[in-house]
């Protein structure tokens, strides 16, 4: 019996899934390895990055061994403690001006990290028999559930892993069966909210904003018209803005120092890279943050486009049997999960690489299974690990197929 368990185990397993994470790790801890031969600061960091490997594939095997349907019946449990713990997070000291870990001993966690994977876990199960976000009025519960860990995760602060939140419920929200002209509605009043004109006063000497629509005269006192997002932004998320509205004149101004040093490594590389990092770059060292959120600035500088080419392709990998899976489940609850899992990843990645090549503002995004981190690098095994869960156990299906409707409802 045990044997034939483990039999169905081996063959029901997607190895190209597995086989692309393992490659994608190896890569990132040589990609972290050429940083830290540039940065006395992060030496031994790619020693530390084999270790949060090893564990996030003991993470990835443990995620397959627990059917799905189990983990679901404790997704509500799961997904309470997760808030809990980004409650208790907001209470303990700040390092680098956030307060996004815990501490214990020598390790530290990062709760805004377990929250996307428990997030998921909780909406697909929420979703998985209901109907009643097939009406406007229905979605009103699935954005509740989402607006609660986003908001606490913004409150760390941690812009990057927030901005996660909203595409995973939107994907999950349309692989379930929500009408597309409601999920649309939503975003057109949400853009028309985001940049509604506010005024804001200034001095009489301040200089005019950059992201300010105008600045008006009203009784001798300057007005700029500016965005009403801008009012609650940080000045270095807004320095982000500016620096990405007016790349340009990048490397006039420290506002877009980083993205200008990870556009200029990228092209640097051409197309097949070549530079021996045993002698040392100097532009590595020009690069705040590249063994985290700009790691794909590295790949590009040190493999060329050949190297950032065969890193989307191993994703791709992932992407392809991942939908097969999602695909081939009948099983509404194993279906939103895998979706779920494929759209986190999928806006991680669009993010991180949007950024480091200009096409997006700069913010707090890792590169999954390539950053440094061990949170990160465990949490996205363990999300490929319920995705391959997913596939090892797909239920014969009896009855009609999961969140198909008529339009006309």
């Amino acid at each position: 019996m045990m044997s034939g368990t483990f039999a169905r185990y081996l063959r029901y397993t997607s190895w190209p899934i597995i086989a692309a994470m393992v490659t994608l790790m190896a890569w990132g801890v040589t990609a972290i390895h050429v940083s830290e031969q540039n940065d006395p600061s992060i030496a031994g960091f790619a020693n530390k990055q084999m270790i949060f490997a090893c564990v996030a594939l003991v993470a990835f095997v443990a995620a397959t061994l627990v059917s799905y349907p189990r983990l679901g019946q404790a997704a509500y449990a799961l997904f309470a403690l997760t808030l809990l713990l980004l409650v208790v997070v907001l209470f303990l000291p700040a390092r680098g001006g956030a307060r996004r870990w815990i501490f214990l001993g020598p390790i530290q966690a990062q709760p805004s990290e377990v929250a996307k994977l428990t997030y998921i876990l909780m909406l697909a199960w929420y979703l998985r028999y209901r109907d009643n976000y097939r009406r406007l009025m229905g979605l009103i519960v699935p954005f509740v559930l989402t607006f609660v860990p986003l908001g606490l995760i913004l409150i760390e602060p941690d812009l990057g892993t927030s901005l996660l939140f909203l595409p995973t419920l939107y994907l999950m929200l349309f692989a379930a069966g929500a009408k597309l002209r409601h999920l649309l509605g939503i975003v057109a009043v949400a853009t028309a909210v985001v940049l509604l004109p506010v005024p804001v006063k200034l001095a009489a000497s301040a200089p005019r904003p950059s992201l300010a629509y105008a600045v008006v005269s009203v009784g001798g006192q300057r007005y700029a018209i500016s965005a009403a997002s801008l009012a609650v932004m940080e000045p270095h998320q807004l320095s982000r803005i500016e620096g990405w509205l007016h790349q340009s004149n990048l490397r006039d101004t420290e506002k877009g120092y980083q993205l200008a040093q990870s556009k200029m490594i990228l092209g640097a590389g051409r197309w097949i890279g070549g530079r021996d990092w045993s002698e040392g770059e100097i532009f590595f060292q020009m690069l705040p943050e590249d063994h985290t959120d700009f790691i794909f600035a590295v790949l590009g500088g040190q493999w060329g486009f050949l190297g950032c080419l065969g890193v989307l392709l191993l994703y791709g990998v992932i992407f392809l049997f991942g939908a097969e899976i999602a695909v081939i489940t009948s099983d509404p609850f194993g279906r939103l999960l895998a979706v779920g899992v494929l759209a986190l990843l999928f806006s991680q990645i669009v993010i991180n690489v949007g950024m480091t090549m200009g096409l997006m503002p700069v913010t707090g995004m890792t590169l999954p299974m390539m950053s440094y981190g061990g949170s990160s690098l465990v949490v996205n095994g363990a999300a490929l690990g319920l995705l391959v869960n997913v596939g090892q156990r797909r239920p014969i299906n009896l009855g009609p197929k999961p969140f198909e409707y008529d339009d006309t409802e």
